[in-house]
Parts: C-alpha cells; sequence; structure tokens
C-alpha cells in the first residue's frame, strides 16, 4: 500500500478528490490532499511547488506524487526540489512540460498542431489578465464528459477562480533530480480538456515509464474513479516490487 500525494488542476481545489481518496484508502492506500494557495503572492508555480514540498514533507515515508491537468506543472517541480522523498510522479491528464518551458510557450510552440482548445476558448479572464474563472455551464462538455449528470452539476458548481501567472511560469529542471523521479502518465482517451494531440507531444518530449490508458474524460478521479485508482495500484505496485 503506498501513500498518494494529490495535486488537483486549474479551478479546482481538494474537493475534487473527495470521492476518490474515500476508494483510495478503502482498499488500504493513505491518501494527502493539497490546496494549492489562492493568495496572489503565494499562486504561481513556485508557491504551488513550495506548498506541495511543506505537505510531503510534513509526512514521514515516501509518497507517490499524483498531479491532475495543471497539476502536472506543479509536479514536475516538486520532482525537481524533492525527489529522494518521491518513489514515482504520476500526471493524470497532465502537463508534462520539459526544462524552460511553460503551459504558454508549449501552446505557442505547438500552434501548428490546429487544436480546438475548449479551455482557453470558454475560460473568463479577468481584464487585467490576471485571474480567470471557467463558466460552469462549459465544465461538463470540457472536464466531465463522461460523468454522470449529477457528478458534473456537482463538480462545476465548485470551480473557483484561477490565478494566471502560473501559465506563464517557466520550469526549472535537472536530469540528476527531476530525471531521476519515475514517471508515470494516466490519459484519458476521451479528454477534452488536454487535447490527445498534446498529450502525445509532451510524452514523446519526455517519455514516461508507462502509459495507462483509461476510458474517460479530462476527470477520471469522476468519470472513472476504479479505474484510475487500479491505474495507481499498479503504479504502487510497481515501485514496491522495485523497492523489494
Amino acid at each position: 500500500m503506498a501513500r498518494f500525494v494529490l495535486v488537483h488542476g486549474s479551478f479546482h481545489g481538494p474537493w475534487c478528490w473527495e470521492r476518490f481518496a474515500q476508494l483510495l484508502e478503502a482498499v488500504g492506500h493513505q491518501v494527502t490532499t493539497v490546496a494549492l494557495p489562492t493568495a496572489p503572492e503565494e499562486a504561481d508555480l513556485a508557491g504551488y511547488a513550495a506548498h506541495v514540498v511543506e505537505a510531503i514533507d510534513s509526512l514521514a515515508e515516501p509518497v507517490i506524487l499524483v498531479g491532475h491537468s495543471m497539476g502536472g506543472i506543479v509536479s514536475a517541480q516538486v520532482s525537481e526540489l524533492r525527489p529522494d522523498r518521491l518513489l514515482a510522479a504520476v500526471y493524470v491528464n497532465g502537463l508534462l512540460l520539459r526544462d524552460g518551458e511553460s503551459l504558454a510557450s508549449f501552446l505557442g510552440d505547438n500552434a501548428h498542431l490546429d487544436v480546438d482548445d475548449l479551455v482557453l476558448k470558454n475560460m473568463q479572464v479577468s481584464e487585467d489578465g490576471s485571474t480567470a474563472r471557467f463558466p460552469a455551464a462549459k465544465a461538463p462538455e470540457v472536464f466531465y464528459g463522461s460523468c454522470t449528470t449529477e457528478a458534473a452539476e456537482w463538480a462545476s458548481a465548485r470551480l473557483g477562480e484561477q490565478r494566471t501567472k502560473v501559465y506563464g511560469d517557466p520550469l526549472r529542471l535537472t536530469p540528476e533530480r527531476f530525471g531521476r523521479v519515475r514517471r508515470f502518465y494516466v490519459r484519458g482517451l476521451r479528454d477534452m480538456a488536454v487535447s490527445l494531440a498534446y498529450q502525445d507531444v509532451m510524452l514523446a518530449n519526455t517519455p514516461c515509464e508507462a502509459t495507462l490508458d483509461i476510458d474517460g474524460d479530462h476527470s477520471p478521479f469522476l468519470s472513472a474513479p476504479a479505474e484510475l485508482a487500479a491505474a495507481l495500484t499498479a503504479v504502487a505496485a510497481a515501485t514496491e516490487k522495485l523497492a523489494a
């Protein structure tokens, strides 16, 4: 059994993991969920990573770090900061970028793919560009397309404001630290938020030990929780085997 540290993505919070965390705990895993800070002075890549590092440092055992969507950027930076505390990093439909890349630069470099980016198309950015919100009416289509109506409505109603600075902050990664953390990728085959075309580029740029496919949407912790739990349990078994 493993200790998982779960990092949410944009517009979300620890609430998105509530039901899924109970499922992991029911099969014997331990779960820590992290609330990324919202205060302007902390709501950037450095602040997010520091907050996750603080959570990891409060735990006695090494952990498996799980980053969903934008949480993947945070997980990569945490991998650089605490490689010795991580058994593995798992990217769930996650943004898996390289040293020096930001989400903004990645999107610019891959504009030739002509992806219909439903997150950028629908999110509502403040006048000064510092914050964004995602309309609840569009969330079921973009984030929760495979969920039950009840789950999609439950989650859509809880979406919050997202500070945008993290999207322009470049990652600082090295082969000696980030590079030695075992990486796994969980891909929702019906993801409408992080395009599979983008995911293919990211996985080609930064290969993972295994890619685990789930027949689900951008939010498998709600749409395919049993399958996601099985995927994370498989990662835990793989890390256990190597340790043995």
